[in-house]
């Protein structure tokens, strides 16, 4: 008969009954009325709590455990591993278990782990478990380990559901991210479901032209998961169907009247296919039929703006047809005046118009003078190119037409502007010059340059030295704003092998830069280049400050003078508008 101790520390759990009434004496440990001191009080522990213990005694390392540890040994192992040797019940995992347990009797201190994964077999198949446990010494007085005390938690469930959680997580961000290709959803959601724990295969099946074909799956095995008319019954009925442990699921939405495609899901063999995996089967199978519903309609979308797209491309392109016509005849090549070269450039801010709100021009007036413009109307579009167009219109007939001063070409303008009621946005910063030479001037070898400015940024001339000389005078208000307002002119000399360059604003104002720290850019750019072709100059001076993108639109015209006295070099023009010999009488001015 057992002891009174051992009748009284297993009446209160089922697993205590069955210890009382299992032969002890046909096991290593034999009778309980033999025990020893150590693993009484260890067995008194077992069966008085209802967290999972498990006793590992003797050489044999024999069970005892209780309710909370019985529910870990699966359906197969729970009722036959009392008093049963440890390596026996264990067998599938006993090259870790067993390892422990040496060392917890080798050092004497405990060993543990979190959420510790074993692949086991305790309910017929190999199955995933995790475990949070502690292995603890049980001593003697003398401190001999005589057994091992197992307190345990099975963490399985919660381990799963965050990786499943994972995974729905991950497949709302990458099929978030490819959900404006059907192709590239279908593929994303693959790659989702092949790198999961929780899927041993998976097939996607989408509607294309009112069929159901395969668009992919997890492996490269040709053979089916499931039966071809059940993943069809499921796409026409729009059903589900559990064959466990796969779930044929179609892919559709309440408010549609046909599945856009079935997801055939195979759940992990190491886990049972139980409530919670069919839940999570079905949870994929929703996550992605939202992806393909939201992506279809996108693509619907999409389409209908590439439609839109289309049209507005076609009135662009006509937009643009026009703003090249628009260039061609105002954008006109420069004349090639005696001893002068004219260099120009135009670079537009934007990439669907030719031509914006900078312009210049350069052109010979009746009486044989060489004027020059830039300006700038605000914008850069094809409104600002249509009000350009009108005030370079302006600008150069009335400069043509009485050779005037740039001052009084410039009022004249405004009047223009005014009583012919072009609007607000006929406004524009403007510089125009004229370049003289009288009798003096030739003999003295230079020439004057006179000019107007309206609100623009200064010229600046390029010495013979190599020196930049910033011609910064008293600015005038900019065009379009008041009639009759009162400008100024102002007159510097050029002397053989100087360049005058005019530029609109586009060429130097950056953010977070100030006016004069831009035109110190340019000055810096273009000291010491006197000897570069001028071509070559302007060139070098865009890619210099405008290495990228122009944020704004940018014009140029550069002028250089060479010496009356000396072979004309091929860049500066034919042989025309020579000045005539000279005399001693007073023949007033000679512009070239």
């Amino acid at each position: 008969m057992d002891s009174l101790w051992f009748a009284e520390a297993t009446k209160n759990s089922v697993m205590g009954m069955a210890a009382k009434e299992l032969a002890w004496d046909q096991t290593p440990l034999g009778r309980p009325s033999t025990w020893h001191p150590a693993l009484r009080q260890a067995v008194q522990l077992c069966f008085s709590t209802t967290f999972p213990v498990m006793i590992a005694w003797g050489p044999e390392y024999t069970m005892i455990y209780n309710d909370g540890y019985r529910d870990m040994l699966g359906t197969d192992k729970r009722l036959n591993a009392m008093g049963r040797p440890s390596k026996e019940v264990w067998a599938e995992i006993w090259d870790y278990v067993g390892g422990l347990f040496a060392e917890v009797e080798q050092t004497g201190r405990s060993v543990g782990e979190v959420d510790q994964l074993l692949l086991m077999n305790r309910s017929g198949f190999d199955e995933e478990t995790h475990f949070t446990f502690s292995y603890s010494p049980i001593t003697d007085e003398t401190g001999a380990v005589l057994g091992i005390l197992n307190i345990t938690s099975e963490t399985t469930a919660s381990v799963v559901d965050r990786r499943r959680l994972k995974t729905i997580d991950q497949l709302h961000a990458t099929m978030t991210e490819h959900r404006s290709s059907l192709t590239a959803l279908s593929a994303a959601v693959l790659d989702v479901l092949r790198d999961s724990d929780d899927i041993a295969r998976a097939e996607l099946h989408l509607t294309e032209g009112g069929d159901l074909v395969l668009a992919g799956a997890t492996d490269l095995v040709h053979s089916e998961l499931v039966d071809a008319e059940v993943v069809r019954r499921a796409w026409t009925t729009r059903l589900p169907v559990s064959l466990s442990p796969t779930l044929v699921a179609p892919l559709s939405r309440a408010d549609e009247q046909a599945a856009h495609g079935v997801l055939v899901l195979k759940g992990s063999v190491r886990r049972p296919y139980d409530a919670a995996q069919r839940a999570f089967l079905m949870l994929v199978a929703s996550t992605v039929s939202a992806a393909l519903g939201a992506a279809t309609d996108l693509r619907r979308e999409i389409d209908l703006l590439n439609a839109y797209a289309e049209l507005a491309a076609r009135e662009a392109e006509r937009t643009r047809e026009s703003s090249v016509a628009l260039q061609h005849s105002l954008l006109t090549s420069p004349p090639e005046p005696d001893h002068l070269h004219i260099v120009v450039r135009y670079h537009p801010a934007s990439d669907d118009l030719e031509i914006g709100g900078d312009w210049y021009d350069s052109f010979l007036t009746d009486d044989g003078s060489t004027v020059l413009v830039i300006g700038d109307v605000t914008g850069h579009d094809h409104h600002a190119a249509a009000a350009m167009g009108q005030i370079r219109g302006i600008i150069r007939s009335i400069a043509y037409d009485r050779g005037e001063v740039p001052s009084q070409v410039l009022m004249r303008s405004d009047n223009a502007i005014h009583g012919l009621n072009l609007g607000q946005t006929a406004t524009a910063s403007a510089i125009v010059a004229r370049i003289e030479q009288d009798r003096a001037d030739l003999r003295s070898r230079v020439r004057t340059i006179r000019w107007s400015n309206a609100g623009h940024p200064p010229p600046v001339i390029l010495r013979a030295d190599g020196s930049v000389e910033v011609l910064r005078r008293q600015n005038d208000l900019i065009l379009g704003i008041i009639p009759d307002h009162q400008r100024h002119d102002f007159t510097i000399a050029l002397a053989d092998n100087d360049t005058l360059i005019f530029y609109t604003d586009g060429l130097i104002e950056r953010r977070n830069r100030t006016m004069t720290a831009s035109v110190e850019a340019l000055v810096r750019t273009l000291e010491n280049r006197q000897d570069d072709d001028l071509d070559e100059l302007c060139d070098h001076v865009l890619t210099t400050l405008v290495p990228g993108r122009a944020d704004d639109d940018i014009a140029i015209v550069a002028v250089r003078a060479y010496p009356q006295d000396e072979p004309r070099p091929p860049e500066a023009g034919p042989n025309e508008n020579l000045p005539p010999e000279l005399d001693d009488g007073d023949v007033g001015t000679t512009s070239v």
